[in-house]
């Protein structure tokens, strides 16, 4: 699984040079597959939108098909829910972090995963899609796309299409009715064609609840494609996922969870100097939660969102959740503090190891890989159902899940990144642990970086405009309206990079490149390392004397994807079918999105900096990796943000192969009312 995990830590925040495959054409079966998938995702809480996968749905007897599926166990398993008839019923609401609504998703994927050919897929979803809760189809059908090796790279609707309620405020849903039934002089919609344009602002926008600090990164914790991210890479490496099972590989997924958890903190952080912000509060769960939210958001059936004021007392009815989280908070404190694991063998072993911090990962991460998840549970779950303040459910039917309890709403919630400080904290004290890296270790005599020069980094707002379908229902099959947000979401201009580079011979060498703060209270890169954010990686051949290296910003794998649309997508397949263009075999299905890679900053420029760092190839530490949601690429890096993966205790600067070159970000914009 180390490849297979990695890539969601690789393509979204880009340690690691990559090399994508070239892109073939599509053939008829990848379009007509591709077209199916379409239809079984859009509008499922009206299946009979889709004629024919709602009569074959109908006319599909499972029971009788036994034979079509590689796991009997599998098949007799989801049987007995079925036939039991106790389902989550369609129109309630699901989450994953509710351990009823999980298994049966779970039960669900299995079916949609071991059916023996994609023909049997398809029909089992069409049979599924006309009883299934809703959520719980959608979250199965998905995650069997990305993870069968027949429907390879085939596109799902963004999750923010197919559900939309919790990426957009109640008054932007109620807008969309309205618009439908009604367009008058005072409404907000315009009319493009037979799309519906809705103006969108930021869900709490009107809130005295948010601070004023959270108030201002709102245009960052909401940007939806950023969310998104967070979504496509659960469906990547869900963590309840057991690796041998689905051939998935392990040998680094602890690891790189912890790499992950960095890289958002690093962003996070990052963003918030933009805005002046420095220190995130803290949260102990003896004490109020200092940080409030109220997410002007409403579920389908018209369940607000619960919110939480600031510096609210936790609710009684967490109190053993709370007491549940203490024990654990204090294992974990206990695996740090003496290098020792209890595994559920029953051996104590030693994790002061070069394997231990992949133990410890898997321990914090909860996975299926975890040394021991009886003892130590699912750190995730528990703080998740604590701080999101969430109704205590009377029974499975009724849950109100909190945005924590959502990958892609989650990091809307300003406590959900004291949650991520909190991991990478307990990352920090685990590394403390680990040999310190040494001058000797990280020089590189041969190379000197004499200069780096930089153009102006300029950002921006502009808008987007998201496909909220599935917010409202249609009356009849053939109503082609679309319906859109419009939102102001953070952009910045192309920019690149000149570095002169002095080399005793030639040879190959790997380039890296971070992002990190400067002129920042209290930020020293011995203690704050974690605050440098890995930017890029590549290969390049130096000759002997002066290099003169060049590279721009659409080249940096930061820079993943432009976001297109589903509708638009999809009318690209129905060209391509009918023979009007030609459709590129996809590379991957999502990637670390372009427009948020780089922090806001002030008209009058807020100060950052590179930290570039050149060291010799080694073929011993490459690798290739592939990834169904992320795809293939080729990695050079010898750790997981090395050398920026634990303390420095020596000026990195006085290192003739690193750079440290200050820049400005600029804003420029005149939306400033909308943020």
């Amino acid at each position: 699984m180390y490849r297979d995990i990695l890539i969601l830590t690789l393509a979204g925040f880009c340690l690691s040079a990559a090399t994508l495959v070239n892109a073939d054409v599509a053939n008829k079966e990848f379009l007509v597959k591709q077209e199916k998938i379409y239809d079984a995702l859009w509008n499922p809480s009206q299946p009979e939108l889709q004629p024919e996968m709602y009569e074959m749905g109908k006319s599909y007897k499972y029971e009788t098909h036994m034979e079509s599926y590689k796991n009997k166990d599998a098949f007799y398993e989801f049987l007995t829910l079925y036939k039991e008839k106790t389902l989550l019923p369609r129109g309630k609401i699901f989450s994953i972090f509710y351990p009823e609504h999980l298994h049966e998703a779970i039960v669900l994927f299995k079916i949609f995963y071991y059916a023996k050919d994609f023909e049997t897929f398809y029909q089992t979803a069409a049979f599924a899609r006309n009883f299934m809760n809703e959520g719980v189809y959608t979250y199965a059908v998905s995650l069997a796309v990305v993870h069968r090796p027949d429907t390879k790279f085939m596109r799902i609707p963004y999750f923010h299409e197919i559900y939309p309620y919790i990426f957009f405020n109640t008054e932007v849903i109620r807008s969309a009715y309205e618009a439908l039934l009604y367009q008058g002089p005072s409404s907000p919609a315009k009319s493009s064609g037979n799309t519906i344009i809705i103006p969108a602002n930021y869900t709490a926008l009107y809130s005295s609840s948010a601070s004023q600090d959270d108030f201002k990164m709102m245009y960052f914790t909401e940007d939806v494609f950023f969310n998104e991210f967070d979504y496509f890479s659960h469906l990547s490496q869900p963590f309840w996922m057991p690796s041998e099972e689905f051939n998935l590989q392990s040998e680094k997924r602890g690891e790189v969870y912890f790499f992950v958890q960095r890289m958002k903190y690093a962003r996070y952080q990052l963003e918030r100097f933009s805005n002046d912000l420095y220190e995130i509060p803290d949260f102990d769960f003896n004490y109020p939660i200092p940080r409030g939210y109220y997410p002007s958001l409403s579920y389908h059936n018209g369940y607000p969102v619960p919110h939480r004021e600031p510096y609210a007392t936790i609710p009684n009815y967490k109190f053993a959740t709370i007491r549940e989280l203490r024990d654990l908070e204090y294992k974990i404190q206990e695996v740090i503090d003496s290098g020792y694991v209890f595994y559920k063998n029953g051996s104590f072993e030693s994790i002061r190891n070069p394997y231990g911090l992949n133990v410890f990962g898997n321990l914090m991460a909860g996975n299926a890989e975890s040394p021991n998840c009886d003892f130590y549970g699912n750190y995730e779950i528990l703080v998740r159902d604590v701080l999101g303040f969430s109704p205590a459910p009377r029974s499975k039917y009724d849950v109100v899940p909190s945005v924590l309890q959502h990958y892609g709403a989650d990091q809307r919630d300003p406590m959900f990144w004291s949650y991520v400080q909190r991991i990478v904290h307990y990352y920090k004290e685990f590394a403390s642990y680990l040999p310190k890296y040494t001058y000797e270790q990280l020089v590189y005599p041969d190379v000197k970086i004499e200069s780096v020069k930089i153009t102006d980094v300029e950002t921006f707002f502009d808008t987007f405009d998201y496909t909220i379908l599935s917010a409202v229902n249609h009356g009849n099959v053939d109503d082609s309206t679309l319906i859109k947000a419009r939102q102001y979401r953070l952009n910045h201009k192309p920019y690149s990079y000149e570095m002169v580079v002095n080399s005793h011979k030639a040879e190959k060498v790997v380039v890296q490149m971070f992002l990190g703060p400067k002129h920042v209270p209290g930020v020293t890169l011995a203690d704050n390392y974690d605050q440098f954010m890995p930017f890029d990686e590549f290969l390049f051949d130096l000759k002997a004397g002066t290099n003169k290296l060049e590279r721009s910003s659409t080249e940096f794998h930061v820079n993943g994807f432009d976001p297109m649309s589903s509708d638009v997508h999809y009318d690209e397949i129905q060209k391509a079918m009918s023979g009007g263009a030609a459709y590129k075999m996809p590379k991957g299905l999502f990637n670390y999105p372009r427009h948020i890679t780089m922090p806001k900053g002030k008209p009058e420029g807020v100060p950052y900096q590179f930290f570039f760092y050149i060291a010799p190839y080694n073929e011993e530490y490459s690798f290739e990796i592939e990834s169904s949601v992320f795809g293939r690429f080729k990695s050079y890096s010898k750790s997981f943000g090395y050398p920026l993966d634990r303390p420095v205790y020596f000026p990195m600067e006085k290192l003739p192969n690193a750079f440290f070159k200050e820049f400005y970000i600029y804003h420029k914009d005149s939306f400033h009312h909308t943020h």
